[in-house]
């Protein structure tokens, strides 16, 4: 193919899957559930996506990996996989892909705009991003009561984190769940958007984002702006 070959790789929930781009061009996703699989499953589906595509790991120019917030081992093993190919394939470049972003990208597939808020768990508080238009805006670890008190109205909120807290409120409208998690498409798209701006990560960049870690609202911020 003459187009850069690209391959996304989520693993940040109990669903996986892996995505195989040619230039601006999603041309197939495979989704997979896997509890505790992951890196069973991401390797073999992985292998038969590209064999399916007669393509080889040494055929790649960019991957794609969801990097989190999520879970502790699925991010491991994503971001290993990604990684260990970076390092293998020679001149293959990495773009390190937020899931809150990825889980934005079912909301704007299903047609959605104005403000959507992605929730994610983050113990007794949670992980929100608020995005307008695909645009991401505000995003921290704050408690349900705060995010309520300063989100936008009217506002519709998906994410995991759902399932773990109840945020409900004049203006504010709860997407499917089916839009909740995380999927191999969305993580592609905003890995080409990434890409096409050249927002690539060194090897040392190619690292989870754990909301469990200390420095992570450091890192982060403590609570939406």
């Amino acid at each position: 193919m003459d187009k850069p070959i690209s391959i996304a790789i989520e693993t940040s929930c109990r669903y996986g899957g892996v995505a195989l781009g040619a230039g601006d061009e999603l041309i197939e996703c495979v989704a997979f559930e896997s509890a505790r699989r992951h890196a069973v499953q991401l390797v073999a589906r992985l292998d038969e996506l590209l064999r399916r595509h007669k393509l080889e790991a040494k055929d790649l120019d960019e991957v794609y990996v969801s990097a989190g917030p999520g879970s502790f081992t699925g991010l491991r093993i994503g971001i290993t996989v990604a990684g260990v190919l970076t390092q293998t394939v020679a001149d293959l470049r990495c773009v390190v892909v937020p899931t809150v972003d990825a889980v934005a990208e079912n909301a704007f597939d299903a047609g959605l705009d104005g403000h959507i808020g992605v929730i994610m768990d983050a113990g007794d508080s949670i992980y929100a991003a608020i995005f307008t238009n695909t645009n991401k805006a505000n995003k921290g670890t704050v408690t349900a009561e705060k995010f309520l008190a300063d989100a936008p109205r009217p506002i519709t909120l998906l994410g995991e984190g759902l399932g773990y807290h109840q945020i409900t409120g004049e203006g504010v409208t709860l997407a499917d769940a089916s839009l909740w998690f995380p999927r191999p498409e969305g993580v592609w798209r905003v890995g080409r958007r990434l890409a096409s701006r050249g927002k690539f990560a060194r090897t040392d960049q190619i690292r989870p984002f754990y909301l469990r870690r200390p420095a992570a609202e450091d890192a982060f911020g403590s609570q939406l702006a």
